[in-house]
């Protein structure tokens, strides 16, 4: 699976993951919800450092910066 997921939105994946890690680590909500927040900061860890989200993928959304072919030549003089 190619990368989907661009720079900023993998930014902001890490920083949520880590701070629903944290939360999940400290017990501060329930049991259940404790495991729901752990399962989603995990996804999104993995995610944000991969660059492949499944759900991009699905929805066939692409954010991150394809690179252009360069070209050095000029094809506009006509040579």
């Amino acid at each position: 699976m190619a990368k989907n997921v661009g720079l900023a939105d993998r930014v902001v994946r890490i920083v949520l993951g880590l701070g629903l890690a944290l939360l999940a680590y400290l017990g501060v909500v329930g049991e259940i919800a404790t495991i729901v927040i752990g399962v989603l900061a995990a996804y999104l860890l993995i995610s944000g450092i991969l660059g492949r989200c499944l759900f991009y993928k699905l929805a066939d959304i692409d954010t991150s910066v394809q690179e252009q072919p360069y070209s050095s030549t000029d094809d506009r003089a006509g040579v």
